[in-house]
């Protein structure tokens, strides 16, 4: 059975900017804690040379895909053709971009759990009050938060497959969509990042996703500014960890607890 998940006596307004400085404040303690920069950075490392290879297998067939997805073009004009499935191409990279931080931040979160546990507790510790559930050991809690990710990154595809349609709307698909698309899945995506601090308070995937929808405007600004900048190689190496830090300082801050 879940543990109560202590409420504030006056709730935190923090608001997108605010939830997007806790990844700052997150890089900051990791980068300046010798203790716990190794842990951190050996499964960011390894998760993000597969996620890369895979991008790379993705752009050399890209222009492929968008031809077979489009066989009805083939008897169209040269030009329409071309616009066509330059569309649809541009469409397929903006999706697997998406996707490939989402791959990235569950694949990590897999690979490093008993690493990221011990980073979040430590965090937690230093700072007092630590939950009950701090202590306990990484392999008790990880079959269940391996399934709670590839359930949590289930349903962000399913989420982002009508969004993946829309791409294919002119003008709409090109601007209004990639930014929706980059909201939704950033808000998602800080679920992940917030589940180790969140899992030992006692709340399972669909207590966090309640608790994220409370929260929705820090967790979708903390979400939102992991989300670009795991898009830039080598610096999502130490984003995502220390977005794990940051994800603990602002589940501390959610909760009443002090987190500096």
């Amino acid at each position: 059975m879940a543990r109560s998940i202590p409420v504030p006596a006056r709730e935190p307004r923090i608001g997108l900017l605010g939830g997007a400085g806790y990844l700052a404040r997150g890089i900051r303690v990791f980068t300046g804690t010798p203790g716990i920069r190794l842990l951190g950075l050996l499964p960011a490392l390894l998760a993000a040379v597969l996620v890369l290879a895979l991008l790379i297998v993705v752009a050399a067939v890209v222009d492929e895909a968008a031809t077979a997805l489009t066989p009805f073009a083939d008897q169209w004009s040269e030009s329409a053709r071309t616009f066509v499935r330059t569309g649809v191409a541009f469409a397929l990279l903006v999706s697997y971009l998406i996707l490939a931080v989402l791959i990235y931040a569950t694949l990590t979160n897999v690979i490093g759990q008993p690493f990221f546990e011990r980073v979040s507790d430590r965090v937690e510790h230093r700072l007092g009050d630590p939950p009950t559930g701090a202590d306990a050991p990484w392999w008790r809690t990880l079959p269940r938060a391996t399934v709670e990710s590839v359930t949590l990154f289930v349903l962000v595809v399913a989420v982002n497959v009508p969004l993946f349609l829309l791409n294919f709307v002119p003008l709409l698909g090109q601007t209004f969509v990639p930014l929706l698309q980059a909201l939704v899945s950033g808000f998602l995506l800080s679920i992940e990042l917030c589940a180790i601090p969140l899992q030992r308070r006692g709340l399972h995937l669909g207590e966090r996703l309640r608790f994220a929808w409370r929260h929705r405007g820090a967790v979708t600004g903390f979400g939102v500014a992991a989300f670009l900048l795991f898009l830039v190689p080598l610096a999502n190496v130490v984003a995502l960890p220390g977005s794990i830090v940051g994800g603990t300082l602002l589940v501390r801050r959610l909760t009443g607890a002090r987190d500096a």
